[in-house]
This record gives C-alpha cells, structure tokens and sequence, in this order.
C-alpha cells in the first residue's frame, strides 16, 4: 500500500493516464492537420472511451493471474479492484450523456468503434488469442481518427490518408516494444502477447521491420505531398 502512496508518476502511467493525454494531444494534431475543429466534448469522449477500454483491459488480465501480478500496473489494478470498476462505472455514465452532446456523424463512426472493442474483449477469451497488440493498436488509432474524420467536410487528398496507417504502424511499434520489455513478466503471469507467440529474436526483428515501414511511410507522404501542414505532422511522427 505505502508503494501505491509514494511513486505518484509510476500510479499515474499505471493508470494509463500518460495514454490518456497523449491521444488527445495526437487527436488534437490529426485535427489540425485535417484542418477542423475539434471541440471539448469530443476530447471528453476519447478521454473517457479510452481510460475505461485501457483499464477494463488491465482489470480482465489481473482476474486471470494466479497470486500477486509481476508487473507493477496489474498489482495497481489488483490492488484497487473495486474502486477501478466504480470509477469505470461512474465514466460510463458520463459518457452515456455526453453522447447527447456530440454530432450525428461521431456517434456513426463510434457504433463501429463499439464493435470492435466487442470483437477485441470476445477474442481475450480464447486461450489462443495472441494478436493483442495488433488489436489495440487497431482500435486506438481508431479512436484517434474517429473525432477529426466526423467533422471533415472539406477535400482531403488521398495521399492525407495515409496518415492513418502511419499512426496505426508507430502505436503498434510501440505496443511491440512495450511487450518485448514486459516478455519474462507477461511469461511468467500467463498473459498473450505477440513477443510470446514469436518469441524474443523473431520479435525483435518484426519490431524493427514495423518501424522500417513506418519510416518508409513517412518519407512518401513528405515526398509526395510537401506543404507546411505536412512536415509538422510528418516531423511529429
């Protein structure tokens, strides 16, 4: 319990808060680059659609381990069971009324981001589900996108679409890598991942190869379409 009380950075990434503002921010930056206005109450949605998929994850893995968790964001998740799910609970139903408050066309696309969280959480329950990170990584790079793409009414270039699969590619290297540190623990508490499945060297490997594509991205999308707007992005990326 004193651990929990003291380390409030390590609490605060457990919480996968850090996630939390970093897609705002990376939602923020698409909108600007799509050049459209994002307001709050989408920006409320994404914060709380993805704290409660991150936690509800974190909560499903922790029910599975036997004993005391070998990482530090499941003994949190552990430690603070009940108070995790009342707060999931009490974020639903905020989320629920703000649902009243955004655009017709956010709560479209949305319905289809329900279903693939669906999809995700039914597959965590076949003891031959590996692909977590390629999963997380879809619906992540989803939610990004969901709020910009809603409100875009203008011509956007096909080539400005490729800034999907650029996000998609640098959230999935870095799930990837996430997983190749965490391989002994997840190993040890019996948790899917994509590096157990392959194993460290061919992990290693593949890692390397997500991030060689998703350099190569980079350098079309600069070659191809070279504006101000462009090379921010591209620079940020």
């Amino acid at each position: 319990m004193k651990e929990f009380k003291t380390d409030w950075y390590r609490i605060f990434q457990a919480l996968s808060l850090d996630v939390v503002i970093g897609a705002n921010i990376f939602s923020l930056a698409i909108g600007l680059y799509y050049r459209v206005q994002i307001p709050w109450r989408i920006i409320i949605s994404l914060s709380i659609a993805i704290w409660i998929i991150y936690t509800f994850d974190h909560l499903l893995d922790v029910s599975k381990i036997e004993g005391r968790a070998s990482t530090y964001r499941h003994q949190l998740h552990q430690e603070y069971k009940k108070l995790l799910i009342v707060a999931i609970l009490i974020l639903l139903n905020v989320g629920v009324i703000n649902i009243y408050l955004l655009p017709i066309s956010l709560i479209e696309i949305g319905l289809i981001g329900v279903l693939l969280c669906c999809v995700y959480f039914l597959l965590l329950h076949k003891t031959s589900f590996w692909a977590k990170e390629f999963y997380v990584a879809v619906i992540y790079t989803f939610g990004l996108f969901a709020g910009p793409v809603s409100l875009i009414y203008q011509h956007i270039k096909i080539i400005q679409w490729l800034l999907i699969p650029q996000v998609f590619l640098l959230a999935f290297s870095n799930l990837l890598i996430f997983s190749w540190y965490d391989f002994l623990k997840d190993q040890r508490d019996k948790q899917p991942s994509m590096i157990i499945h392959w194993g460290i060297k061919k992990a290693n490997k593949r890692i390397k190869l997500v991030l060689v594509i998703g350099v190569i991205f980079n350098l079309i999308v600069v070659f191809l379409n070279f504006d101000e707007a462009t090379s921010v992005i591209q620079t940020i990326i």
